[in-house]
């Protein structure tokens, strides 16, 4: 269960034939973590829609810690009434009122994006900058499963439409993650060089399709 929610906030929050080492290329990120959006303090605005219908969740992300790069934010939440999922949400990731209130910590750097939000809380890779189509990041969990998360794009146009506050086009990276989660057909990520992760998208295995968009205070 807490694997669902964790692609909620995932929310809010890659080589076809991996190189030698490949545990090591799944997991790891380089680049300079230095960066505005990482810093103390900084509030990250979402937008999310549900079969292209926009919903009002009056969802609080800010950056609360950041320890040697990685990063940890707090998401607090109104969760929609038809939010395919929203029965997975936990009493224990719930405030007094009922809404999301989690935190979930992720690498963001100038080499790409990775993430905590697995069953383990081992960093996955969730996207590099220098993608090709047919990459892959594959995880090797504890409980004898992998998670794979294959680069499905990398586009050279402005092409991926971004709510960052308006109506935007970015160039992206996108990378589809299997589902292990009955009902969820796969995730789709895109991130961008410059703003980072900036969309999620659940795809439902009826065809419902759940969008989150994310834009840093910082820029």
């Amino acid at each position: 269960m807490r694997k669902a929610i964790l692609l909620f906030i995932s929310i809010i929050l890659f080589l076809s034939c991996e190189k030698s080492g490949s545990e090591k290329f799944s997991t790891t990120l380089g680049g300079s973590t230095n960066l505005p959006m990482n810093e103390v303090g900084n509030a990250i605005y979402s937008s999310t829609f549900i079969n292209g219908t926009r919903q009002t969740t009056n969802a609080q992300i800010s950056v609360v810690k950041n320890e040697d790069g990685i990063t940890t934010v707090r998401i607090k939440s109104k969760i929609p009434n038809d939010l395919p999922f929203a029965s997975l949400v936990t009493s224990s990731m719930k405030d007094a009122d009922g809404n999301l209130d989690i935190e979930l910590k992720y690498k963001n750097s100038t080499e790409g994006v990775l993430d905590y939000t697995n069953l383990d809380k081992s960093p996955f890779v969730i996207a590099k900058y220098d993608a090709k189509v047919g990459d892959q990041y594959i995880l090797n969990k504890t409980d004898g499963k992998t998670i794979t998360r294959t680069v499905t794009k990398h586009s050279t146009t402005d092409d991926f439409e971004w709510v960052g506050g308006q109506w935007l086009y970015l160039k992206t990276v996108t990378v589809e993650q299997d589902s292990r989660i009955p009902g969820v057909d796969k995730l789709v990520y895109n991130a961008n060089h410059k703003y980072g992760l900036v969309g999620i998208e659940v795809v439902m295995e009826d065809g419902t399709r759940v969008k989150f968009f994310f834009n840093s205070s910082s820029y």
